[in-house]
């Protein structure tokens, strides 16, 4: 699987280089953020809700696609706080410039949105705590342009194709836009009966398709439907052939997979849980939006060899780390459970990985069940 690297580093490092203008926030201010952060979003969305151009931020689109975008920023800012990562912030906002823009939001919806969480904060937080938080936000405000440069400049690597599988993923890619999961299964099933492994059917094919339908997502190209839709197609597709698959008697040990906490995109850990378990290995797979405690208490229940995270979106970022830092506190001190991460959002910022303080990322199914094919069978 190739490096997928982010391209635009030069804008990146502009926002960064104003980082040192920056006041740490101490733990106080950043708990009672996060304490209010969903009362703060609120206040947010009524004062977007209610603004002049709310018609022309909006343009076309439901107003819960700013809603969502509001809450996703005060668990992000939450997060970051935690640990005054302000790099980490210049990285996620270019990304979600970049993303709503593509969906056909102004950038100066960000202006106004920026504005409105000062409002907020000045609002709902006593001023002892507001002062390093309003003065975060004016630090985006008057890095706007660079955000901007850097949205504008924001590329993302593709995902390999051999050439021999160009015509098959076409083909399948447009089953998928067109929620004709039976035209997908067809397809599917020629790729298996020619040999294909049913991993390298996900790697090559199946995974970049999902790419590239989130590509024309934030480009504008396709909506949320109909992302929806071919993320579905692809479940019907890829469930219906799994179980022609024949499953080893091995079995090498117990394995989570879980998509982090705020994470609705399911499928990848799918792959993820799919491949391993027809490796031998015993998968318990955890639903999106899964709770820290429930993740923590799965693997304190189960003990398993190892607990891979899926992260798609660069704002899930900071509940990754607060998922990982829980994990390693309430697991027993003796217990040799492992930790990897993979998904889109570090294929989006691969240096997002070593922050999240995991064992080890991985960039796909394949490789994980390499990984875990090194560990001694618990047979």
């Amino acid at each position: 699987m190739p490096t997928h690297t982010s391209i635009g580093t030069d804008r990146t490092n502009a926002l960064t280089n104003r980082i040192a203008a920056l006041i740490p926030c101490p733990p106080g201010a950043a708990q009672l953020y996060a304490e209010r952060a969903d009362a703060l979003a609120s206040q947010v969305s009524n004062r977007l809700a209610n603004h002049p151009q709310i018609a022309a931020f909006l343009n076309g689109n439901p107003f819960r696609l700013l809603e969502v975008n509001h809450r996703n920023h005060a668990a992000l800012v939450a997060g970051i706080l935690r640990t005054n990562d302000f790099a980490l912030l210049t990285r996620v906002l270019s990304w979600s410039y970049h993303a709503y823009h593509g969906q056909g939001v102004p950038y100066e919806y960000f202006l106004a949105r920026n504005l409105a969480w000062k409002e907020a904060i000045q609002a709902q937080l006593p001023e002892l705590e507001r002062h390093c938080l309003l003065n975060l936000y004016d630090w985006i405000l008057d890095a706007h342009q660079d955000i901007i440069d850097a949205a504008e400049s924001y590329r993302i690597e593709r995902p390999e194709i051999p050439q021999e599988l160009h015509e098959a993923y076409a083909a399948i890619l447009e089953s998928l836009l067109a929620g004709d999961h039976l035209s997908a299964l067809e397809h599917g099933h020629r790729l298996l009966d020619n040999d294909l492994p049913f991993p390298k059917l996900l790697q090559y094919i199946v995974y970049p398709a999902m790419f590239e339908v989130g590509e024309r997502w934030e480009n504008g190209d396709v909506s949320v439907a109909m992302e929806h839709q071919a993320t579905s197609t692809a479940y019907l597709m890829l469930s219906t052939l799994y179980y022609t698959l024949p499953f080893p008697a091995a079995h090498r040990g117990e394995a989570i997979v879980a998509p982090v906490t705020n994470e609705f995109h399911e499928l990848g850990a799918w792959m993820v849980s799919a491949c391993l378990e027809l490796d031998g290995w015993n998968v318990t797979l955890l639903p999106g939006d899964t709770t820290l405690e429930g993740i923590t208490e799965a693997a304190r229940r189960i003990s398993p060899r190892f607990v891979a995270l899926s992260i798609s979106l660069p704002s899930n970022v900071p509940s990754a780390r607060k998922i990982i830092e829980t994990l390693r506190a309430s697991l027993p001190a003796e217990s040799d459970t492992r930790i990897l991460i993979g998904g889109r959002a570090l294929l989006t910022a691969p240096s997002l990985a070593e922050w999240l303080g995991a064992d080890l990322s991985l960039p796909d199914c394949e490789s994980a069940v390499d990984w875990a094919r090194t560990l001694p069978s618990t047979a």
